[in-house]
């Protein structure tokens, strides 16, 4: 159940808060809560999740797309205010393809599937809402698989190294080989060697769980930016 705090926050960022039935509103209070999560840890399991949505409250959610023979590759990463629709899909089994993870400490107000289904079934303009931002969100993704189908890695790696120093506010990243990976699309190995090149070039240095840039102009250069 949710706090009168949370609760409010919940009120002010859900997009379609005007149309839910007063009959739902009380619902949505007591089977949704408030979570942290930290840095590293799963939100949903591919395959196995009775969660709807989350909103963001601080920190970042990392969305993945999972293949059979489990690897993964980020589609996304939802930051602070931020919702991610994961429930209410038409075709269910496609739900079995994706996990959430937190990028970093993280705290997020959860609703349940049951009841996000419900709201989306209550009133066509939640469902038209949704459809929406799903969309949007949708279409970011194309643009990245976009630039990963016409940048090298080199190109995508240094994209992602600027991305974490401007997220992170800070020349040392706190981050792992395998989670830039998964977020540019290749594999550990190929991240690691390339890492070890560019320190050797005097780029960055490596430690355990960080990256230290020193020479950001160059990777911004690298990166096309």
């Amino acid at each position: 159940m949710l706090s009168e705090k949370d609760y409010a926050a919940l009120r002010e960022r859900l997009p379609f808060w005007d149309y839910i039935p007063e009959d739902l509103v009380e619902q949505l209070r007591t089977h949704s809560y408030m979570r942290d999560f930290i840095a590293g840890e799963k939100i949903t399991d591919a395959g196995n999740s009775n969660i709807g949505l989350v909103v963001v409250m601080t920190g970042r959610i990392r969305v993945s797309l999972v293949s059979a023979n489990a690897h993964e590759v980020t589609i996304s990463v939802a930051r602070r205010d931020e919702i991610i629709y994961i429930g209410g899909n038409p075709t269910p089994n496609v739900l079995n393809n994706y996990e959430l993870e937190a990028e970093v400490d993280s705290r997020s107000i959860v609703v349940q599937l049951v009841d996000f289904e419900k709201l989306l079934h209550s009133d066509v303009r939640i469902e038209n809402t949704v459809l929406r931002s799903v969309l949007g969100q949708f279409n970011r993704i194309l643009f990245d698989m976009q630039n990963f189908l016409f940048q090298d890695l080199d190109s995508r790696l240094a994209a992602q190294l600027l991305f974490e120093y401007h997220q992170q506010g800070s020349a040392t990243i706190v981050t792992t080989h395998q989670r830039i990976a998964n977020s540019i699309a290749s594999s550990r190995e190929v991240v690691s060697r390339t890492l070890k090149l560019w320190e050797r070039r005097g780029l960055l240095t490596l430690s355990r769980g960080k990256i230290s840039l020193h020479n950001v102009d160059e990777l911004t250069m690298m990166a096309g930016d």
